[in-house]
């Protein structure tokens, strides 16, 4: 069959599954860079457009991107498909990617969780034991990494041609994380599935290993390559991740005072004189929201740099805010600020916050630790609970300036607490939802 003649027919069923393109790929490119110029190649074009094509919406979603590459000025040795995650990649040679990686003979693919070369090699004397450091660490430590149904943590090996074996390629074999082989004369049309599968697994395993980067973004790459070269171990980078994470949501959110709340003096609040009613199971709804705890600590401490920051007697104490709870929860308070002394308008005080965060509503009792209960038994007036309800929906505050007043209700659960009428209608001032 004549080569115009045959990729006829190839653009005709150009309707593409990805063990198609596959299989073009293998039939196709070997031949085209051997005996043909790239400019204007049907066969990179129809690449590059089935590339685009083959991925299930469902698979991906929004959240990624795909492309693909036969080179740049002239045919790439190792032609792939790469999966990007908008957040943190737009190119192979930086961030983490899903790759598929051609062999130099065309022959076979690799499915590839692949980290990015340059930045590594920028800054780093031996690149390719570094990639390797960097590998094992995730190897070691990812949960969802599993050497099983093919997929392995053992070396790629795309340099099938020793013409074709280029430092390029050698490049992209030692950014490998994870991977899993197909020989692609054996794919069937019905593999498509198992591709898609495979895909799945690695997209799980993608999102554990994101999970644990610094930031959402190419600094935060960057800052996590640094902290595992450096030792850091993997419990400190998750709890480092964690935190820098949330810190950066809760920046873009603020926190308001409940409208009964903003008749106070600086932030000194008064509980109502209101009986509490109860209706539902809030035990339940408490253990679920505990998970919210560290965020509404940052959405607490915002809040307080900017009212610090509103006072010209306070101004000055706050960058001096500490966040204790970070260092460990013995203390029996998350935080550490500053307010007016009450009896002497001119004194600075400091005050300490427990922050109680659920996603329900301000009625939604909340726990306290003996600690917590002793704690604020001995520092009396100084000890705020600050809680931060309808956090999902619109983040509202209530300060608690006396947990020992007589509308509230302590009951030796570990503590519950409860004191707010659920009837009461007031609190109305909201935040827009977090549009992240």
């Amino acid at each position: 069959m004549c080569e115009k003649m045959k990729i006829h027919i190839v653009k005709r069923m150009f309707v593409m599954n990805l063990v198609r393109l596959l299989k073009y790929m293998q039939e196709n490119y070997g031949e085209q860079i051997t005996n043909h110029p790239m400019a204007g190649n049907e066969v990179a074009k129809n690449f590059k457009k089935g590339a685009k094509t083959v991925f299930e919406t469902f698979l991906l979603g929004n959240d990624y991107n795909i492309s693909a590459s036969i080179g740049t000025g002239g045919w790439a040795n190792v032609p792939w498909i790469a999966v990007h995650d908008k957040e943190i990649s737009t190119s192979v040679q930086e961030g983490v990617n899903i790759v598929y990686l051609f062999t130099n003979d065309y022959q076979g693919v690799y499915l590839s969780l692949n980290q990015g070369y340059t930045y590594v090699n920028k800054n780093y004397k031996n690149t390719k034991l570094t990639l390797g450091k960097i590998a094992r660490f995730w190897q070691e430590n990812l949960s969802t990494l599993k050497s099983e149904n093919g997929f392995t943590i053992a070396p790629i090996n795309l340099g099938r041609e020793e013409s074709r074996y280029t430092n390029l390629v050698k490049g992209y074999e030692s950014c490998n994380i994870y991977s899993k082989y197909y020989d692609i004369k054996d794919l069937e049309e019905t593999d498509n599935d198992l591709l898609s599968q495979d895909l799945l697994q690695m997209l799980t395993v993608f999102k554990e290993l994101k999970g644990h980067l610094m930031l959402d973004d190419k600094k935060g790459i960057e800052a996590t390559i640094d902290f595992i070269i450096n030792n850091g171990t993997f419990n400190e980078l998750s709890e480092k991740a964690k935190s820098e994470k949330i810190f950066e949501i809760e920046k873009k959110r603020k926190l308001v005072l409940g409208k009964e709340e903003t008749h106070s003096r600086n932030s000194v609040v008064k509980e109502e004189k209101a009986p509490y009613i109860t209706k539902r199971d809030y035990a339940k709804e408490a253990i679920r929201n505990t998970e919210k705890g560290l965020q509404g600590e940052y959405l607490v401490i915002n809040y307080e740099r900017e009212r610090l920051m509103k006072n010209t007697i306070t101004k000055s104490y706050a960058d001096k805010i500490t966040h204790v709870s970070e260092s460990g929860d013995g203390h029996g308070y998350d935080i550490i600020s500053y307010d007016i002394n009450p009896d002497a308008s001119n004194e600075v005080i400091e005050i300490y916050i427990e922050v109680k965060t659920t996603t329900g509503n301000r009625d939604a009792p909340f726990y306290l630790s003996d600690n917590e209960l002793n704690v604020a038994r001995i520092k009396g007036e100084l000890y705020k609970i600050y809680r931060v309800y309808d956090y999902n929906t619109a983040p509202k505050l209530k300060i608690i300036d006396n947990l020992f007043d007589e509308t509230l209700e302590i009951k030796p659960i570990n503590y519950i607490v409860k004191g707010v009428n659920q009837n009461d209608n007031n609190t109305k001032n909201q935040l827009p939802k977090n549009t992240l």
